[in-house]
């Protein structure tokens, strides 16, 4: 099996053009013989009319000697009255394609005409001593056979010409391919900065331009990935050098009688943190999976975030913020247990993130064959170089892992995924320092 497109390539080129030639040689061929044949016809019949004169002036015998001093042309010259052959070209045997009929038909004034190889001629005469019919056969082989060696040299140039083209072009082709399956090899073996500098604008450019799309992607993958496996390593190595540090040290008898309280509560808050942690680890890689259960159904938006907000009462009341909710009677179809995920991680920020004082407003309505939910809150705002990495997993607008707040960095991300399962859409519009709003829209 030939499994280089270079040589498939030359291969269906090569036989593209001999099945090319030799019809085009065939097809030529048949042309040019017809052509001669009907320009060969018109000079025998002038050159018949003035064998006739000869025959006229100068008798059988005068006209024997002359049939014999052309004997060396490719001519057959035959000359028949109404008793048989009078006169023939020397050297040539009796034609066996005169019939009587033919020669009789001549005789008697019909001009004959065989319009094919071998070309034949029949004249008619009357001389004083009676009736004739005039043969003239050509023989065209020899001029046929210079034709098809012209053509045939013809055609090999063009051969040649053709195919050495061809091996040129089809490396030139076939050479952005190889790159592109060296830098696909690359790629399979982790290097995604490769990259391709191919400038054709055909369908072969277009795949180097997407092979340079999916590459930029992965490396972002791949990154993100590292990314994800520091972060997640740091977010686990804090509390657990915390609770082993704080172990230790009760195991040592390091700590006092009236502080062991004060270090056990420490290291019950440790766990919690890693158990929350973990706990959105796995619920986030169980929608980025899909393995999530998705069960949609028509319910009351309304409520549902109205009641959302009433179990985070004490959070917001702690922090004396200003709510204000207004929302009409909206039904959505939807996973009610993932959109409660959705409504507390947007609460839960909006509430941490506000200032004291401040204000959490939420709107809704419908808008077409979809609902719009507005979220917006006072607050530190976010700046417009993190808008666009909000929602990756463990970015967080507090840089260098700040405790400032209880925030690992992936509600938002959480957030994103419950809503593209429900082929929703989630906007971010933000002024530092002044307000955050979010604006999700969902199917009826």
């Amino acid at each position: 099996m030939i499994r280089s497109i270079y040589i498939k390539n030359i291969l269906n080129y090569f036989i593209v053009i001999i099945v090319s030639l030799i019809l085009s040689f065939l097809i030529t061929s048949l042309f040019f013989q017809n052509q001669i044949i009907k320009i060969r016809e018109t000079e025998v019949i002038n050159q018949g009319k003035g064998m006739i004169n000869l025959y006229e002036n100068l008798g059988d015998k005068g006209f024997d000697e002359y049939l014999k001093s052309i004997s060396s042309l490719p001519y057959e010259v035959y000359l028949y009255d109404q008793n048989g052959l009078v006169s023939k070209t020397p050297n040539v045997p009796k034609s066996r394609e005169f019939s009587k009929k033919t020669i009789r038909d001549v005789i008697a004034g019909d001009v004959y005409r065989k319009e094919v190889e071998p070309l034949l001629i029949g004249l008619p005469f009357e001389t004083k001593n009676g009736r004739y019919a005039l043969f003239i056969k050509p023989n065209l082989t020899e001029q046929f056979s210079q034709i098809r060696n012209i053509l045939l040299t013809a055609l090999f140039i063009v051969l040649f010409i053709g195919t050495s083209l061809i091996l040129t072009t089809t490396r030139f082709l076939v050479k952005p391919l190889v790159r592109i399956t060296h830098a696909t090899k690359e790629l399979a073996r982790g290097n995604f900065q490769i990259r391709l500098n191919v400038k054709n604008k055909d369908e072969i450019g277009q795949l180097a331009q997407s092979f340079n799309f999916m590459a930029e992607e992965l490396d972002k993958t791949e990154q993100m990935r590292k990314d994800f496996i520091a972060n997640v390593s740091h977010e686990l190595q804090s509390p657990l050098t915390a609770i082993r540090g704080m172990a230790i040290a009760l195991k040592d008898g390091a700590v006092e009688t009236v502080e062991e309280k004060h270090y056990f509560e420490l290291i019950e808050q440790e766990s919690e943190r890693l158990s929350s942690l973990t706990k959105q680890l796995l619920n986030l890689s169980i929608l980025e999976a899909n393995k999530s259960p998705f069960n949609p159904k028509l319910y009351l938006l309304d409520r549902q975030l109205r009641n959302q907000l009433v179990t985070m009462q004490s959070l917001w009341m702690e922090k004396r913020l200003d709510i204000d909710f207004d929302i009409p009677k909206l039904e959505v179809y939807a996973d009610e247990s993932l959109m409660n995920q959705v409504w507390t991680n947007l609460y839960s920020n909006a509430i941490k993130y506000n200032r004291e004082d401040g204000k959490i407003s939420i709107r809704g309505h419908e808008q077409g064959h979809h609902v719009e939910i507005i979220i917006r809150n006072t607050g530190y705002g976010i700046p417009q170089k993190d808008i666009p990495y909000i929602f990756e997993r463990f970015y967080r607008v507090e840089k260098a892992h700040t405790r400032t707040t209880e925030s690992y960095g992936l509600g938002l991300a959480v957030v994103k995924r419950i809503i593209d399962l429900h082929n929703g859409k989630i906007f971010v519009n933000s002024i530092e320092g002044e307000e955050t709003t979010f604006r999700i829209i969902l199917g009826k």
